[in-house]
Parts: structure tokens; sequence; C-alpha cells
């Protein structure tokens, strides 16, 4: 027994022993344990990218560490994003120095292509951040290990040469479906744009047709349902300043939903922006003004007694926009009536708003309001029963309201560079 019980108290030693010595890991972890401030011999960055892969600049930017709130690093890098005239995307970095870098401030921009792949772009973002991080890591013992390779290139001096002269073109089309015993559902969407954007005029134009139809089969009995839009709109803006623009709009529709066979409407619009346009990617905030006759052709005879009209409405708009590194907020007011009735007017309110309150804590906030009192296009007489649960036609209403509201807190190690994809 004696022996039995001296085997087993080797055995439980053994086993200690054991998990403890797997627990230390490799001679690199114990140095690193050995060394508690060596997370301080990197460059700590956040990175505040919407379009970033957290995984791949994790795994190429080896000399820095990533932290998860940007109260804790060295360099705050805050990049926006603005689309082109020919529907590339604009990225603009700017490197916020913080605590012993506060001294350096910079941005840098580059233009990733329609056509270019996450993985493209990502390699083109990782450039930039390398080179805007340069002038921080010149202060650090880590500079040493930098080394810059530069490939020069003989390029020709070429005039440039668009065959297209600006013009942007884009088609879509799709289709959705779906089916059962007793339901089928289908819709198509087709669309064309055209559009031409240079520095002084800005033209935009769509061609879109949609359709949706369900079929329901109840006991034998048929039921089916049909909406159909059509639409055909342009706009043309001219650059008078860094603040002012002026612009014609204009659009030919057709909507089923809406009790319209044919609506048109024209006019022009001025627009102030408060900032100047070149720091469109961080604020905008613009005071718009529109006015347009409105020609009305219905499915239907309206509820004031009208198979067709003509309606002369204006509308102002006042947009802020602000992109921040401790957050961002979208805020659109806008009122508009018509001149013949002025108790025909519409107030529509959205907000998006997500701010960073605290250490680990973002708030966010989505609302869309909108009080009616415009609807001219509602058809006289009882809707059917039928038409309401299938949604054949708008229906009357003096408000419409939507909205979503959370937070986002996250607690825990501030530092972890480790990429981990298994499993």
């Amino acid at each position: 027994m004696k022996y039995l019980s001296n085997f087993c108290l080797i055995l439980v030693c053994s086993l200690w022993s054991f998990l403890s010595f797997a627990q230390m890991g490799s001679p690199d972890e114990l140095v690193q344990a050995e060394r508690p401030d060596s997370l301080s011999a990197k460059l700590k960055i956040y990175l505040d990218c919407a379009d970033c892969s957290s995984t791949y600049f994790r795994r190429n930017l080896v000399y820095a560490d990533f932290v998860r709130d940007n109260k804790l690093a060295d360099i705050h890098i805050f990049v926006t994003s603005q689309r082109t005239g020919s529907n590339s995307t604009e990225y603009r970095l700017n490197f916020i120095g913080q605590k012993d870098f506060a001294d350096l401030q910079y941005k840098l921009k580059t233009v990733s292509p329609q056509d270019e792949t996450d993985l493209l772009k990502w390699g083109r973002l990782l450039k930039i951040v390398d080179a805007g991080l340069l002038p921080y890591l010149s202060r650090t013992s880590g500079f040493e290990g930098v080394r810059i390779e530069h490939e020069m290139v003989d390029l020709p001096q070429v005039q440039l040469n668009d065959p297209w002269n600006f013009w942007v073109f884009r088609t879509d089309f799709g289709t959705n479906f779906s089916g059962e015993k007793s339901k089928k559902e289908y819709s198509i969407n087709v669309s064309l744009r055209a559009d031409r954007i240079t520095d002084i005029y800005k033209f935009k134009s769509e061609l879109s047709y949609d359709l949706d139809k369900n079929i329901f089969n109840n006991n034998g009995e048929i039921v089916s349902s049909e909406k159909e839009e059509a639409e055909a709109n342009a706009r043309l803006i001219y650059s008078m300043s860094s603040r002012w623009s002026v612009g014609v709009f204009g659009k030919l529709y057709s909507s089923t939903y809406l009790n319209l066979n044919r609506a048109f409407n024209i006019g022009p619009a001025i627009e102030y922006n408060i900032f100047p346009w070149d720091r469109s990617d961080r604020k905008v905030f613009t005071v718009s003004y529109i006015i347009r006759p409105n020609y009305y052709s219905y499915n239907q005879q309206t509820l004031f007694g009208q198979m067709e009209e003509w309606r002369t409405m204006e509308s102002l708009k006042v947009s802020l926009l602000l992109r921040q590194p401790w957050g961002a907020i979208e805020n659109t007011i806008e009122g508009s009536h018509f001149f013949h009735d002025l108790s025909k007017n519409r107030l529509s309110l959205e907000s998006d708003t997500s701010v960073r309150v605290l250490k680990g804590l973002f708030l966010f906030v989505q609302v869309e309001t909108d009080l009616i009192h415009d609807q001219l296009y509602l058809p006289a007489g009882n809707i059917t029963k039928e038409d309401v649960l299938l949604q054949q036609n708008k229906l009357a209403t003096n408000f419409e309201m939507s909205g979503k509201l959370g937070v986002r807190y996250t607690f825990g190690s501030t530092f972890n560079n480790i990429v981990n994809q298994r499993l």
C-alpha cells in the first residue's frame, strides 16, 4: 500500500510538471515574458478603416501593435472614402499623432479603381500606411531595422488621352424568384446609368424598370398582385465656386403603386456648402433649394377629383455630414410644399449617428421620419382588403417612421496582434 501511495504521488508530481512546462511555452515566449515592456517598443496604432481587413493588416504591419481603442494609440489612422466620377474610390488616410507624437499630423490619399479586388485594394492601402508611419518610426528604436526599397521606372511623358471624355456607363440586370406549392414570387430589375463628372460640371442620369409579381393559390383560387415602376431622371450641376453650386433636375416616371400613369417634373436648384468642397471627405454642411413644376396623370381618379394636373412645389434641404475620429454624424432635414395649397406639405428627417462615447463604448442611432400631408395621388373610392394585404396601392398616412438604436462595448486585453484563422 505504501509503494502504491508513493507511485501515485510521483505520478501526480510528474503530470503537474508536464502541464506547467506546456503552459510556459517556447523559449522565445519565455524571453517575451521576461520583458513586459517589449510591447512599448513598437508603435501602437488604432486603424479606423471600414474597408480594411483587420487580419490582413495585422499580418503585414509586424512592426506595430494594434489596440482596440484610439485613446490607447500612439497613432490614430483615420480613413475616409468617396466615390469618384469613374466610380472608383478615393481613400484619404489621416495620420493623427497622439501622446509623444502629437506634433505629427499627416494626410495621404490613393484611388482604388472600381474593378480592383479586395486583396489589391488592401495592398494599395497598406503601401500608403507604411509610408505614412515612417515619420513616427523615425523617432523609435525600431527605425534601425527599416529598409526602404524604391524601384526607379522610366515612364514616358504622354498626354492624357481619354477616348470616353470622362463618360462612365453602367448597366444592371437582375431577377429574384422563389416558389412553393401555394405561392410564387418573382421580380425583374433593369437599369442603365450614364454619368460625366469633372471639377466644373457634374451630369448624372439613369433609366430604370422594376416589376414585382406575386401569385397565390388558395384551394384552387388564384390571386395575383403586380407592381410596376419605370423612371428616367437626370441632373446637371455647375460648380460656381468652392462653396456655391447651381443645377437643374428632371424626372419622368410612372408607378402603379402610387397611382401614377405618367409624371414629370423639371426645375432649377441652388446649393451652398459652409465648408469648401475639398474637405467633403470629413465635413459637409449644405443648404439647397429646388423649385419645380410637376405634371401628374393618374391611373384612377384621385380623392380630389383629378385625373391629371399641374402642380408647382418648392423644397429646402439642410444636410450635415461629419466624419471625425470620435465617430460620424449624418443628418438631413427637408421641407417641401405645393404652391396651390400650402397645407399639402411634407417634412422629412434622416439621422445616422455613430459615436465613441468612452473607452470601448460605442453608441449608434439611426432614425428616418416623415410628416406627410402631400399625397395628391391617392385614388378615390374604397381599397379592397386584398389590395391592402398585397400592398397594391400606397395607403393614406400622415407619418412614416423607422429607427434603430444600440450600443457596443468591448473590453479586455488591449494588445493582441495574433492572427489565428483556424476553424
